[in-house]
């Protein structure tokens, strides 16, 4: 016994010695920012202007104040029915115990902020305790998942206005969100995990926009109040780039004339169109007040949509409507709606307030439909124990969300995913790549053995929002849809650059690296038809069925970046006496900017010249540090300074470098140095992943 234990000794020993300096490493990452408090769908500023408004008695928030202290479910003593299984669909359903508890803590916690009345204060702390003590199970059919998105953000959002009441207990309440709500059904259902596939196994366009918003909300909601800013991360790059629904392109599929675009669900019917025109509204406030404006990414195209649906149940029959398809049950087959649904039209529901009073009194836009809508049922109200789809909204827009002009704080669009630059686009399919046919205006595009030659180069220019132009490197000239169609089939052309819709694309990753170069005013991808292998082979677009025709490599050229580090993202790779580093700060910036140009090895790879030591490039030495080194024009040089460029090992939509002679060995930092190494540990992963960031 004694030998084994000395044995156990010296091994834990040489462990902790050999792993001291990642240990240190680890304890000096930067903690990611953090979150405002409160900071969901309501901050400090917005109870502040509530409660001196109402107390002034001014209107209209004392109109919708009136409303919440008229409310059933805003009065104080309710006794909760916590259970510890909830059921949505199916045989044994009580939802409606969950539903209703939740709106009763939000509303009370609400008069508590405003009024200071701790009989309310106590009331909602009592529900929202109880539940989170209580609540072990969320089942049911598939509706289950409805229940994990709508309740999950509804809970977060009562358990914020009271993170910081007397005896309420957060620690409790953010377990339950994660380990009843998030793990095993929100993340599941959105992009899958070990408690199975996404969507519930479905074909990833089966469900409709509203299920994937809803559990969107939660993700967003859950992360913010939990302080997790990979859960909050997760739903903000779902919104922009998500598989599902419920991502923005998805949800909106067609931009139309007029500053209108087209809702997924509008052919469906128009309570469920509101439904998921109020979600995507939930996540963007809650990403605005953390500082993130998602109202604005791609161009507005939300705004669009609001209007849209706005104007078509205001009444008004003059809205367009292209034919959308998607691919339902588990093998994709294919559902058509070829005319807009008057089903449920002109319901009201009370998700209107929040979005006029962005657009309108916030950005100061015009936004007729959306200010008509809203003013139809102003004050709005909230749930109606009657009706339980009132409940899918927290309500009281008009105490909640009118601001004056100009209020509500600022925030900022998120960068794009593609930093400016050359590229090549070359298709998963066969590794050919785009080519425009000619250099005249009207020129065809179609897919070609790559040669080098400029016209198979594109000029990539993040326009704001995520939205890019793309033009011919050869001739100027700007990749479009022609004339601007939404059908299948319309081929790719170039056209004189005009900024319009059907000049500007989304790169929206497929997962391995892989993108969707997606027109924004269609989101039908770039299309090689019928799988054509043929060389000369035209590019159209077509509505994105998962194939290997359809995802292209966007692969530099000519690319300014910096290399931030994915596990220390205050940290970007830079040269220091030409060794090369990790650093935060780093003065000159220019020591942290990299071109990404084709490999000196071979085009098909990539090499990092340095920006402000021209004919430097990183290269790998035979003891495996990565220094910036004078290209000597050797063979061995070119192979040592020239990688594979991947899908990142720790988040596919990053990057990690292969080396080009082992492709085991991948660049990664380690005690803040870069050297080439091979491994396969989650913290190796890690460290060999890194974000492209425009300088």
């Amino acid at each position: 016994m004694k030998k084994k234990w000395l044995v156990f000794t010296v091994i834990l020993s040489l462990l902790v010695g050999g792993m001291a300096g990642l240990v240190g490493e680890k304890r000096a990452e930067a903690a990611p920012a953090a979150f405002a408090h409160p900071g969901l769908l309501h901050t400090q500023t917005d109870l502040d202007r509530m409660k001196q408004m109402v107390n002034a008695g001014t209107q209209p928030y004392l109109e919708g104040w009136n409303q919440l202290v008229n409310s059933p479910l805003s009065q104080a003593g309710w006794t909760p029915r916590a259970a510890a299984t909830i059921i949505r669909g199916g045989s044994g359903d009580n939802v409606a115990l969950l539903f209703n508890d939740i709106a009763r803590a939000y509303q009370n916690a609400l008069r508590w902020k405003i009024s200071g009345s701790t009989a309310h204060g106590d009331t909602a702390r009592d529900i929202l305790n109880a539940w989170s003590s209580t609540l072990t199970t969320l089942s049911g059919n598939a509706d289950r998942y409805l229940a994990s998105g709508l309740y999950g953000y509804q809970l977060a959002n009562a358990a914020e206005l009271m993170r910081d009441y007397p005896g309420f207990n957060l620690t409790q309440m953010q377990s339950m969100l994660l380990n009843v709500f998030y793990k095993p059904l929100v993340e599941r259902f959105l992009i899958g995990n070990e408690y199975g596939k996404d969507h519930n196994d479905a074909y990833i366009q089966n469900y409709w926009a509203n299920w994937d918003l809803a559990n969107m909300a939660a993700t967003v909601a859950i992360g913010i109040f939990c302080d997790r800013r990979d859960i909050y991360d997760m739903g903000v790059e779902y919104f922009k780039h998500g598989a599902g629904n419920g991502s923005i392109y998805n949800a909106i599929p067609f931009l139309h004339p007029n500053g209108l675009a087209q809702w997924q669900e509008s052919g469906r019917d128009q309570a469920h169109t509101q439904l998921g025109v109020g979600l995507m509204a939930v996540v963007n406030e809650m990403a605005w007040n953390q500082g993130e404006d998602l109202y604005g990414w791609a161009n507005n195209r939300f705004l669009r949509a609001a209007e849209y649906v706005a104007k078509y149940n205001n009444g008004d029959d003059n809205v367009p409507f292209a034919a959308y398809e998607w691919g339902s049950g588990t093998n994709g087959a294919v559902q058509t709606h070829a005319v807009i649904s008057a089903d449920n039209r002109n319901e009201y529901r009370s998700i209107w307030e929040m979005i006029y009073n962005h657009y309108a009194k916030r950005k100061g836009l015009s936004v007729p439909n959306i200010a008509a809508r809203a003013a139809l049922v102003r004050p709005e109200g909230g749930p109606n124990i009657q009706y339980p789809s009132t409940f899918d909204q927290l309500g009281f827009g008009t105490l909640l969300y009118t601001r004056p002009a100009g209020g509500g704080g600022t925030a900022a669009l998120p960068e794009g995913n593609i930093p400016d630059g050359i590229y090549r686009f070359s298709l998963r399919l066969d590794g050919k790549v785009m080519e425009a046919a000619g250099t005249a205006g009207g020129a065809q595009v179609r897919k070609s053995t790559y040669t080098g030659a400029a016209l198979q180069q594109w000029t990539v220019t993040h326009l704001g929002g995520g939205q890019y132009s793309i033009k011919n490197t050869q001739s100027g000239l700007a990749l479009e849809v022609a004339g601007g169609s939404l059908e299948h089939g319309a081929k790719f052309v170039l056209g004189s650059s005009n900024g319009g819709d059907n000049q500007r694309f989304a790169f929206i990753p497929t997962g391995a690296g892989y993108h969707r170069i997606t027109p924004v005013q269609s989101n039908k991808p770039a299309d090689a038809a019928g799988n054509n292998t043929a060389e000369g082979a035209l590019i159209q677009q077509w509505r994105y069925v998962l194939g290997a025709n359809q995802q292209w490599r966007v692969e530099p050229v000519a690319v300014n970046v910096r290399l931030q580090s994915f596990n220390y993202p205050d940290r970007n790779v830079r040269h220091s006496s030409y060794r090369v580093r990790l650093d935060a700060n780093v003065s000159p910036a220019a020591d942290a900017q990299f071109k990404m140009v084709a490999g000196l090895a071979d085009a098909a790879g990539i090499s990092f010249e340095s920006v402000n030591f021209p004919g430097r490039y990183l290269r790998v030495r035979t003891n495996g540090e990565v220094w910036l080194d004078l290209n000597d024009s050797t063979a061995a040089f070119k192979n040592e300074a020239t990688f594979r460029r991947v899908a990142g090992l720790a988040d596919p939509q990053r990057a990690s470098y292969q080396t080009w002679a082992d492709s085991a060995k991948y660049l990664r930092h380690t005690n803040y140095l870069l050297y080439a190494q091979a491994g396969t540990e989650a913290t190796f992963q890690e460290d060999a992943t890194f974000r492209e960031v425009s300088p």
